[in-house]
């Protein structure tokens, strides 16, 4: 139940967005919270296809996943101490 809420979590965490935009030519943004794991490249010239992509592999969503299950723990069990 634990990782499942650690998972919803860290899909829900896309709605925060974070502008990584480095030059000119492409608009760049990040999704996720605290790691981005979500890259959307938007290129400036018309025509061209917007791109989304995992960003750092994966890993960082992986690494998101971990984080949000360990704060879902932490959070259920000082539920339960409290609930005693």
């Amino acid at each position: 139940m634990l990782i499942i809420g650690g998972i919803a979590i860290s899909l829900l965490s896309a709605l925060y967005s974070a502008d990584m935009t480095v030059g000119l030519g492409a608009s760049t943004t990040g999704y996720g919270l605290p790691l981005l794991w979500l890259e959307k490249v938007s290129m400036v010239v018309p025509g061209t296809p917007t791109t989304y992509s995992l960003y750092g592999s994966g890993l960082s969503l992986l690494a998101d996943i971990v984080f949000w299950t360990i704060i879902a723990a932490i959070i259920y069990l000082v539920y339960k101490q409290v609930k005693k």
